[in-house]
């Protein structure tokens, strides 16, 4: 496959970033009419089993229609909405990365009008890297799963809460990172 040159890219983050939640999860509790899906007790089993967590989540969605999943979306967090519209008037090339399922990806991504890519956890970047060549990478996220994005970018936002911050802190290479806490919403 021919690489696409780009001179600036800016990566959003979807969930939790963009979104303000968790697209698959939210619609879960949407669609089925219940909070189980976030709840303590769905947290504690993502921790001790993530992986049996996550086949739950996607055996739940897959019993959702399709139609359901092409329009839903949640809000967008203001703060990470303004800077969003600051790199695409500064000309950066915009695109959506994420893990979240693909309909509900897209559906973001054209609400936005930007490119989207949906990869594996912590295969950001070799997704980035096999469709793109850049000058300069933006990044705004909130994964402790995007290490691998965050350490080649030449500048980013980290969207976490005070208590998640020594991780990025510890982990994150470069020093040309911020962090934001605002959980502004757009209604």
């Amino acid at each position: 496959m021919k690489k696409i040159k780009k001179g600036k890219i800016a990566v959003f983050d979807l969930d939790d970033t963009l979104y303000a939640g968790n697209s698959h999860f939210a619609i879960l509790n949407q669609y089925f009419n219940t909070n189980i899906f976030t709840s303590f007790l769905a947290r504690v089993i993502g921790k001790l089993f993530p992986s049996l967590h996550l086949k739950l989540a996607y055996y739940f969605y897959n019993k959702i229609p399709q139609e359901y999943k092409k329009k839903f979306k949640l809000s967008y967090r203001l703060d990470v909405l303004d800077l969003f519209k600051e790199k695409q008037q500064n000309g950066y090339y915009i695109i959506i990365i994420s893990n979240a399922p693909l309909e509900l990806l897209k559906t973001a991504a054209v609400n936005l009008q930007v490119e989207y890519m949906r990869s594996g956890v912590g295969e950001k970047s070799s997704c980035l890297k096999e469709k793109f060549t850049f000058k300069k990478l933006f990044v705004c996220t909130d994964n402790v799963t995007d290490l691998d994005l965050l350490n080649i970018a030449d500048e980013a936002v980290i969207t976490c809460p005070l208590g998640k911050r020594d991780f990025f802190i510890k982990r994150v290479k470069h020093k040309n990172y911020k962090f934001i806490e605002d959980v502004s919403y757009e209604r």
